[in-house]
């Protein structure tokens, strides 16, 4: 486990483009979440026990069957920490199954996911939940989603290539692997990225805008065979219409988060030219890449992890290509960044 730890020591800036960081601690306490509200002031049902993770964000859940049927206090107050922790983690969830997964994903905003081009995802039956595996499948005659095992998958907030973005991501581990093999996840808390830069660099970026890499050459890059066999390196273009905000403002905390990430983040526009605006973008994509911003989560059979994509990148290790690991994903809500 990552735990918060403390910033840079302040040095001057000798660019626009030069990131300067402050240093600074994240208040954290026994009872206080990511956003840094305490669990007690989210006057959570008894049946709920809420732990945080102890890192610089998350929290672990207890007391929550999501195969049950739940009351409307226990739903609320499921939205209301992941609203607060970034991220949560219910364990031992062996009862449930693709359909509930569906209604349990409705809880948090309407069903989000792709189903056009290279970005077509294998869904479980007729319900919005997508196999993600490295092995040969047969859910409903559907192949999992062809994304390479053998390496990483970089710090991103998922579907950053469009400019509507799923407010929310549940994933369900199915299948895991041995942690010491890999196929750990991590997460990152993105208002402490953006609290520890400098007054100057926060000046700076308020109100510019970055490009995304087109969905295509992200497909390609986090290993989709569909898009390997659609088109060659070299034919692949980066530009896309998309833009979105360096600074994004969460709606339920107001908080800020430096929402940057390197799978996606091109470059920042408004910037001096185009090499200024990649130089920028690098430096800011390595600060929020910080291991003292982050958790990371070692799976188990049936544990299912969401987490708030308005506020928090992740990444994955990769595994042996002769293992296999099966997650079922499903997103709910969307929002244009603002």
């Amino acid at each position: 486990m990552l735990t918060a730890g403390r910033g840079l020591a302040r040095s001057r800036a000798r660019n626009p483009t030069e990131v300067v960081l402050v240093s600074a601690t994240l208040a954290t306490g026994s009872d206080t979440l990511m956003s840094g509200v305490r669990v007690a002031d989210l006057a959570l049902p008894d049946q709920m026990e809420v732990t945080p993770t102890g890192g610089s964000l998350g929290a672990i859940v207890h007391g929550v069957d999501l195969a049950d049927d739940l009351p409307g206090e226990v739903i609320g107050g499921l939205l209301a920490v992941l609203d607060h922790a970034g991220m949560m983690i219910l364990r031992g969830q062996d009862r449930l199954t693709p359909q509930r997964q569906s209604e349990v994903t409705e809880w948090f905003g309407r069903p989000f996911f792709r189903d056009t081009g290279v970005d077509n995802m294998a869904m479980v039956g007729r319900t919005p939940v997508q196999i993600l595996g490295s092995q040969a499948h047969d859910e409903g005659d559907v192949p999992a989603a062809d994304v390479d095992s053998g390496g990483d998958l970089v710090p991103h907030s998922d579907v950053q290539d469009y400019q509507v973005t799923p407010n929310y991501t549940i994933l369900h581990a199915i299948e895991v692997v041995p942690g010491s093999v890999g196929g750990n996840t991590y997460w990152a808390n993105l208002y402490q990225a953006y609290d520890e830069l400098d007054d100057e660099t926060k000046a700076l970026i308020e109100g510019l805008r970055w490009m995304p890499a087109s969905t295509q050459a992200t497909a390609y890059g986090v290993g989709m065979q569909s898009a390997k066999a659609s088109v060659s390196r070299d034919g692949l273009s980066l530009e896309s219409p998309v833009r979105h905000p360096v600074v994004r403002t969460h709606p339920v905390t107001r908080r800020k988060a430096l929402w940057v990430s390197t799978a996606f983040t091109v470059r920042v526009e408004g910037v001096g030219d185009e090499a200024d605006g990649k130089r920028l973008a690098k430096r800011l994509k390595t600060h929020a890449n910080s291991e003292r911003f982050s958790y990371h989560h070692a799976w188990s059979p049936h544990d299912v992890v969401m987490w708030d994509n308005r506020c928090v990148n992740h990444w994955r290790e990769g595994w042996p290509a002769d293992t296999r690991r099966t997650m079922h994903r499903s997103q709910a809500g969307s929002a244009r960044p603002f």
